[in-house]
């Protein structure tokens, strides 16, 4: 048999309208096609955006503890994971001739003294001549500067912690050979820890020294660490064109033991807006004049044309074009049309 096209499409659109639930169906009065849509009132809210953005925990200030003389170790005293306090030892040097040479820079030192001092009274009386004084001093003088010498080497010997820290790293082992100024241990001050990220120029401008931001670390899943912006750098990578920030850790939780190296991801409050008309982000559509949202009016849409702020957390900011308490169509927008007939099956916000 065969059906009619015009009667096949009315039966189609029966059918739609007698299936009930979200389908779309007919005015009572116009016959017209009605849609079921959800909305969402325009309505005042607290926006905040911000960035997340992942780097290493440091310490605030890492210390280079180098060797001030060539030798070979003798002793260490100090390994990886050790606190140490300012002027500790940390490793010795054999210092076996050095110790030798101020013992005799010394007895010379010692003879040289008492005959500048015998020198001294001969002269007052005037026994000597003033060159033979002044001879016996300069010996005297030489002597004394050779002791310093020797008495500095020994010092060297014993290589020490400039400052309280962790000791982090250990370069050499006993019986190693050193030069002058090379790296021996590294020791990190972790009086304050600290973790440097980057952010665009476009982010940067929101943000201030001193300001809070929330802090969280990979090997604590779930426990929020407290942090304060601590120093924006003043000038941006010349490749990448990010600028250095750097982020000071609070007090840490009770149970939390963060170590140098451990991940933590910063978040950032870049931009906040507070009580601003927002509508849901998939309520804005964006066409040839701009952006645009379909506002209920009554049992039919309009499309109107809206001017956009701030986006965060699925909200967008309405500048304007919109009032608070209008509904705006969220869903359902298929086949949507100024003028359309709707029925509001859901409402979401």
């Amino acid at each position: 048999m065969r059906v009619h096209p015009v009667r096949f499409a009315t039966l189609l659109l029966a059918v739609a309208a007698c299936s009930g639930g979200q389908s779309a169906g007919r005015g009572p009065d116009r016959g017209e096609l009605v849609l079921p849509v959800a909305v969402a009132p325009a309505a005042r809210r607290d926006l905040a955006r911000s960035v997340t953005v992942t780097g290493p925990v440091e310490p605030v200030r890492m210390v280079g503890v180098n060797s001030l003389m060539a030798g070979t170790v003798l002793a260490l005293h100090s390994q990886e994971g050790d606190w140490v306090r300012p002027g500790e030892v940390l490793a010795e040097l054999d210092a076996r001739e050095s110790r030798a040479q101020l013992e005799r820079a010394r007895a010379v030192l010692a003879s040289a003294e008492a005959a500048f001092e015998r020198n001294r009274q001969l002269h007052e009386n005037q026994i000597i001549t003033t060159t033979e004084f002044e001879q016996s001093r300069s010996d005297y003088q030489v002597a004394r500067s050779d002791a310093e010498l020797w008495r500095t080497r020994v010092e060297f010997s014993r290589i020490t912690a400039p400052s309280a820290g962790l000791v982090t790293a250990k370069h050499v082992e006993a019986g190693s050979a050193v030069s002058p100024n090379q790296r021996v241990f590294d020791v990190a001050d972790m009086s304050l820890l600290v973790v440097r990220v980057r952010l665009s120029e476009l982010e940067i401008v929101h943000l201030r020294p001193g300001a809070a931001v929330a802090v969280s670390v990979d090997a604590y899943p779930g426990v929020a660490v407290p942090g304060r912006i601590r120093r924006v750098f003043p000038s941006a990578d010349q490749d990448s064109r990010l600028v250095p920030v750097e982020v000071a850790l609070g007090a840490l939780p009770r149970g939390v033991a963060v170590r140098p190296g451990f991940l933590a991801r910063v978040t950032f409050a870049l931009d906040r807006r507070e009580g601003t008309l927002a509508i849901p982000a998939p309520a804005v559509g964006v066409g040839e004049e701009g952006a645009y949202v379909y506002v209920v009016d009554a049992d039919s849409v309009q499309r109107r044309t809206v001017g956009l702020g701030l986006t965060a957390d699925g909200w967008v900011e309405i500048a304007r074009g919109l009032r608070e308490g209008e509904l705006v169509v969220t869903s359902g927008h298929t086949n949507l049309r100024p003028g359309s007939r709707v029925r509001v099956s859901g409402a979401s916000g």
